[in-house]
């Protein structure tokens, strides 16, 4: 880990990760059959070309947006804005073309930088984007576009002017992917991601592999793969798509990644059916995982202690984290070899936690400044002396673990006065296997549920399985808390870009 007591920015990071890690590969790539690596100190040479032209072009200081998935380019994109001293917006590639515009535009974006496949959007983002001076293709040369290549080779060997940071200036500006209403730019400082980083001994990573899996511009891949590698000195290896997830597996032979829980829930959900015939269970996840894996860090919504418990079975470690991007995301941090299953893990150092009224309320250095240009929202999340109010409903124990329960805004309140907690029962559905998604909601003053059995499960009769189930459930449950309607889906519910089911859309 580096020394971060003389850090105060995201540009002093990269400057440190190179002098001390110098040729070590920081970002490793899988592309059309081979490898390509890029040093600490190749990248921050990179950046700095990126810096000087952004810092040749602006006088002052300005936003400028990165819309791609992880790539070198990307993250040579992400961190030359840094070193510009100027401010990153990543924004969701795979979001609809008028949310893209409405968040370049929103967030006073003033260059973009994309990858190639949004070529096809230029035209609309030239004439619907009046802020933007400058669109910068990522990816590819075209002759009606800058192309990062050219800006690297043409600047490569100049250094940017050192502009002054404070450690409470803006670093970046996240757009919340939000299950319901508009998207929020959280804006968070330098110190609110350098606190993240630190908030926790994550143990030595240095050298070890991460597969990162997760979308970039969610801010638990960014701090927890992203930014963590840099500091350890840890080589982040790319998944290019979901899709290709088990071969690069096999291909990058990882240490470690850091997953959802219906990541894990499905690759978990296959070895056990690989290992229905006896098979070695071990073998089995050396042969899904590679050889040098160690653990699976997992965050992002709720994972049921089965799916511990299975990986466990299988000779593997995976973790429960918590957090929020309006937290840098961190609140908690899982930990290796946990007794206590059903949480979510612990608090992170520095970091308060108190229960309001059941709402799980944080305050520590992690915590966003606000949400930009929207004081009436940041209002709503943020108390005058600084609590955080993350709308998650739960409780700690003693030890400084943390449980959560189902979100404030989710909660049923039927007309006896009964609250229900449509999480509570979803819950208990997570590590069943012939369920794929389950959203639990309230219509006609009835607990509903609408369910998406899983298409790769074999079985004579999976509805029938599935009620049963239901059944099981509802028994362990007072009358009111019941689920009454059971209603089967044929297609998967729309989802964010973090693989979270939008209740708003359920009907969709």
């Amino acid at each position: 880990m580096l020394e971060m007591n003389d850090i105060k920015n995201l540009r002093d990071i990269v400057y440190k990760a190179s002098e001390v890690y110098g040729d070590e590969i920081y970002i490793k790539e899988y592309i059309k059959k081979d490898f390509k690596d890029t040093s600490f100190k190749t990248f921050r040479e990179n950046c700095d070309s990126v810096a000087v032209w952004i810092q040749e072009k602006f006088n002052s200081r300005i936003h400028a947006a990165i819309i791609g998935t992880t790539s070198s380019e990307y993250l040579t994109a992400w961190f030359g804005i840094q070193c510009s001293g100027n401010v990153s917006v990543p924004i969701d590639t795979s979001n609809s073309v008028d949310n893209i515009i409405s968040e370049i535009n929103r967030s006073d974006s003033e260059i973009v930088f994309f990858e190639d496949k949004h070529m096809k959007n230029l035209e609309r983002f030239r004439n619907e984007c009046p802020a933007v001076k400058y669109f910068v293709n990522l990816a590819k040369k075209h002759d009606d576009i800058l192309f990062l290549g050219d800006i690297i080779s043409e600047y490569s060997g100049k250094t940017p002017e050192i502009k002054e940071l404070s450690i409470d200036d803006t670093a970046a500006i996240l757009f919340t992917s939000g299950t319901t209403g508009i998207s929020k730019g959280v804006m968070l400082s330098h110190g609110n991601l350098i606190d993240n980083v630190t908030c926790f001994d994550d143990g030595d990573f240095h050298g070890k592999r991460i597969l990162s899996v997760l979308p970039v511009h969610h801010v638990y891949c960014f701090t927890c793969d992203i930014l963590c590698g840099m500091c350890h000195g840890a080589t982040v290896c790319v998944n290019d798509s979901l899709m290709h997830l088990a071969r690069n597996l096999n291909i990058f032979q990882p240490n470690l990644s850091t997953f959802v829980p219906m990541i894990a829930a499905t690759i978990l959900n296959k070895m056990q059916m690989s290992a229905k015939d006896g098979a070695d269970k071990k073998a089995i996840a050396k042969a899904v995982f590679g050889e040098n894996f160690e653990v699976i860090f997992s965050g992002g919504a709720y994972r049921s202690p089965e799916i511990i418990e299975g990986y466990r079975e299988f000779g593997m470690d995976i973790t429960q984290g918590y957090g929020m991007t309006e937290c840098s995301p961190r609140i908690c941090t899982g930990i290796r070899h946990s007794p206590k299953l059903d949480s979510v893990g612990k608090i992170v150092n520095g970091c308060e936690v108190k229960i309001v009224d059941g709402e799980i309320w944080v305050k520590s250095k992690s915590v966003m400044k606000g949400y930009y240009k929207n004081p009436e929202e940041t209002a709503k999340s943020l108390t005058p002396d600084g609590w955080l109010m993350t709308g998650d409903l739960g409780h700690k124990d003693d030890d400084g673990y943390l449980y959560i329960t189902g979100r404030k805004k989710n909660l049923i309140i039927l007309s006896n006065g009964e609250n229900v907690s449509p999480e509570e029962l979803e819950n208990c559905f997570a590590s069943f296997a012939p369920i794929k998604e389950i959203v639990v909601y309230s219509e006609d003053e009835t607990i509903k549920a609408q369910i998406y059995p899983d298409p790769d499960y074999v079985s004579d009769d999976i509805q029938a399985e599935i009620n049963a189930k239901v059944e099981e459930v509802n028994n362990t449950f007072p009358p009111a808390k019941r689920i009454v309607n059971v209603i089967f889906r044929d297609r998967e519910f729309v989802k964010t870009a973090s693989r979270k089911i939008i209740r708003a859309k359920i009907n969709e």
